[in-house]
């Protein structure tokens, strides 16, 4: 073939000089082209991932909290999915995600039934069983939601979880309530990012137990005596954290928590005797007056990075960082009213009537934007000695050096059954608890659950609804056509 080419290239140049033969070669070329941008289109959606999510509560996009999970790993997660074929569907279209989001995660689908085998090697009791392999470590899970994905990966990674103790005896807020003012939901959002809850009598024990990673005073009525005041001393020594939630006076002769008071102070964080007021009008979002602060303006901190959501506080009081620390102990300020709130001194006149001015001069009002939270933190006075780590053997997973922390909001009501409906309420109750125990890569906000939508209508809403899209617009339409094919005719 060569050599009649090349023994007959006039003919062949001739050949195709010809308009066919020119049409043909850009035919041909216009067709390379086209596959060839195919293929780079493919070549580049193959490793690239774009997803565009139109559900209002993003419920299909991975939440800020997982991303930085996922992204904080440095050693490979192996993810198996013990289900049957038509449910791999489901479970894919969360764990896809995981991989694009993190290199280290590997993920495998296998049929439970026809490799019961296996699923037996993994202690695999139910269809639809996901197991999370990490450095020798197993969690399983039994869900595709991805706060329970989450919260699988996070103990297989951490190996241990950590214990969240809410103190009684003084009129607290009851963890296991699922009344209005209960904490039975934020309890379930603790154990969603692993943590275990427990109460804790202090005048029963002797000293704050070891196991205990974070303690919660939530709501107190009344004060805790010298000895418990004494242990948590001992407690934030050693590298204890607290998270305190206090509360205004609900009377102008109700005594002051003075123990506590002088406690949080000796940190120097400074408590307000006084109710915070904001006549802003942004509680009437909520339905709430002005006793009901609104905050959309937050301080940086670890603990609010990122943070924008809204978040109210039904009766709270001030709380604020003292003007240059105390002790060497700097403490920060984290959220923030309005410009038109204050803090109200004269409690006596807002318990009873409700009517209340701002005075700053006489009445002793703090004038907004008023702090309502504070966080400070500092080297553990008489940390237990840790046990030597040979630098070869030492993990990203190790703890991290003892410090005390502690956090104290103005008010325990934020985090009841019944505000939590409020966007940012739980997102901030979490964000201090993961801060206080050190786990900075869990502070972000959360997934969302899918939004109810329902759209609810008044009887004369519906009848103006059905007339105009049942009868007129067809009927209309009817008219148009017969008007149509009568002029025809």
């Amino acid at each position: 073939t060569l050599l009649y080419i090349l023994s007959q290239w006039r003919e062949m140049a001739r050949a195709f000089a010809g308009r066919e033969a020119r049409y043909g070669t850009l035919a041909v070329a216009s067709v390379l082209v086209v596959l060839g941008i195919l293929v780079a289109l493919n070549y580049l959606a193959g490793r690239h991932n774009k997803r565009w999510d139109l559900t209002a509560a993003k419920q299909f996009t991975l939440s800020e909290q997982t991303r930085k999970v996922l992204q904080s790993l440095e050693r490979p997660v192996r993810i198996k999915v013990f289900a049957t074929s038509e449910d791999f569907a489901r479970f894919r279209e969360r764990l896809d995600e995981f991989t694009y989001a993190s290199k280290q995660v590997a993920v495998e689908y296998i049929d439970a039934v026809k490799r019961p085998s296996l699923a037996n090697q993994y202690k695999v009791e139910s269809l639809g069983t996901v197991v999370i392999e990490y450095d020798g470590r197993v969690e399983r899970v039994t869900s595709d939601a991805e706060q329970e994905l989450v919260n699988g990966l996070v103990k297989a990674v951490q190996g241990r979880q950590h214990k969240v103790y809410f103190v009684q005896g003084h009129g607290e807020r009851d963890v296991d309530g699922s009344d209005r003012p209960g904490y039975s939901t934020i309890k379930s959002a603790l154990a969603s990012d692993n943590y275990t809850v427990e109460k804790l009598v202090l005048p029963q024990q002797k000293e704050v137990p070891a196991d205990a990673s974070i303690l919660v005073v939530a709501g107190p009525k009344t004060d805790f005596f010298p000895p418990e005041i004494d242990m948590l001393k001992k407690y934030l020594g050693r590298g204890g954290k607290i998270l305190f939630l206090l509360d205004p006076p609900d009377r102008a002769d109700a005594p002051e928590l003075t123990g506590l008071t002088a406690l949080v102070n000796e940190w120097g964080i400074e408590i307000g005797r006084n109710v915070v007021v904001d006549v802003s009008g942004m509680g009437q979002l909520f339905g709430t007056g002005a006793e009901v602060p609104v905050a959309a303006k937050y301080n940086q901190h670890a603990i609010t990075e990122g943070f924008r959501l809204i978040t109210a506080y039904p009766l709270a009081r001030s709380v604020g960082a003292a003007t240059g620390g105390t002790s060497g102990r700097f403490p920060q300020a984290l959220v923030e009213t309005s410009q038109s709130s204050w803090a109200e001194a004269d409690i006596k006149t807002l318990t009873t009537s409700g009517q209340v001015a701002r005075d700053v001069e006489k009445g002793g009002d703090k004038a907004g934007p008023v702090s309502l939270a504070a966080a400070v933190s500092a080297p553990a006075e008489s940390a237990p000695a840790a046990a030597p780590t040979p630098a070869a053997a030492a993990k990203p997973e190790d703890p991290p050096k003892p410090e005390t922390r502690i956090v104290v909001f103005g008010d325990s009501d934020f985090v009841a059954n019944q505000w939590l409906g409020i966007p940012g309420n739980r997102d901030l109750f979490l964000n201090s608890v993961n801060w206080l125990a050190q786990q900075e890569n869990m502070i972000a906000i959360r997934p969302r659950d899918p939004e109810d939508r329902r759209l609810t209508l008044t009887r004369d809403q519906q009848s103006r609804i059905f007339w105009p899209t049942v009868l007129i617009i067809p009927g209309l339409i009817l008219l148009a056509g017969v008007q149509t094919w009568w002029r025809r005719r």
